[in-house]
């Protein structure tokens, strides 16, 4: 892959480490507090769970804060590595 094509990966994976964090800020901020048995969960479009349960909505914006982070880590590796090409090719 060259370094434009990285440097997309990369910009790419921290949109979606951005989003991610995003939606476990707003299942955080949910709480239990919910009507009826559960929620609906969906990112991007695409159903997570068709019905969370309210015990289970902490656990879940976990999980988001959890990938973010791997999500967040693995672009800037991509971006570290980018930067060591440059510094190389200098």
């Amino acid at each position: 892959m060259n370094t434009t094509g990285r440097w997309v990966a990369a910009g790419i994976l921290f949109l979606l480490g951005v989003l991610l964090f995003n939606k476990g800020l707003d299942l955080k901020a949910l709480g239990t507090n919910v009507d009826g048995d559960g929620i609906g969960l969906y990112f991007l479009t695409l159903e997570i769970n068709d019905r969370v349960q309210e015990a289970s909505i902490p656990g879940y914006s976990k999980g988001f804060f959890m990938s973010s982070f791997v999500v967040f880590l693995i672009s800037f590796l991509i971006i570290g590595r980018n930067l060591k090409y440059r510094k190389n090719a200098s």
